[in-house]
């Protein structure tokens, strides 16, 4: 028997279902549903935590966001949030300045998880969700610090990183059966509270 921890990378797995029209329909993904299906009946979760940032300039965004964020803590799924820093960029072409906006924390919020909950004794097994090499020394500094921990990743789909997987002691992959499988119902039901499914996720 196994306790399993998941750790997923939220924007991550949402620019890989944003990819193709085909896949926003995935979008409103139940992770608990997702882990459940993926651990062996004998097997434990002792979490599952969902790394994100709200897009604050995007209104619309951010009420969707929201309204999954709910869903997923309706079922179980911890939320750790990071957040947008403004950013200056400029243009090769034109010369010109423009703003932007860059995700913070979240890699280190992750990382800074996976190392302290295994520390900690949280698991045996940690699950990555994520294609972010960016997250490979959390890796390394698991096996380094706890040898017995096994670390396993699941790329989102049609992602790849040959570290991760070169680093992983063991891999899923994430095939649209299973995206299908685990959504949540078009409306939830929370208590008194009906969640409905954005209608850009449909």
């Amino acid at each position: 028997m196994s306790r399993y921890c998941f750790y997923i990378d939220g924007f991550n797995v949402y620019y890989a279902l944003q990819k193709k029209p085909a896949y926003h329909k995935y979008k409103w993904l139940n992770y608990r549903k997702l882990a459940e299906s993926v651990i062996r009946s004998k097997d434990s979760i002792a979490g599952v935590f969902y790394f994100t940032t709200l897009v604050s300039w995007k209104p619309g965004a951010v009420k969707r966001h929201e309204i999954y964020i709910k869903a997923l803590r309706s079922a179980g799924v911890e939320t750790i949030q990071g957040r947008f820093l403004k950013k200056e960029i400029r243009c090769h072409k034109c010369q010109q300045y423009f703003e932007t906006h860059e995700e913070k924390q979240t890699d280190v919020n992750i990382a800074l998880k996976i190392v302290s909950d295994a520390v900690d004794d949280l698991y045996d097994r940690a699950l990555i969700i994520s294609a972010d090499s960016d997250l490979l020394p959390a890796i390394k500094t698991v096996h380094k610090l706890a040898p017995e921990k096994e670390i396993g990743v699941m790329l989102p789909i049609e992602r790849s990183s040959v570290e991760l997987r070169k680093n992983a002691d063991f891999r899923y992959k994430m095939p649209k059966k299973l995206l299908e499988n685990c959504q949540f119902p078009d409306d939830l039901k929370i208590g008194k509270v009906t969640l409905k499914r954005p209608e850009f996720w449909k």
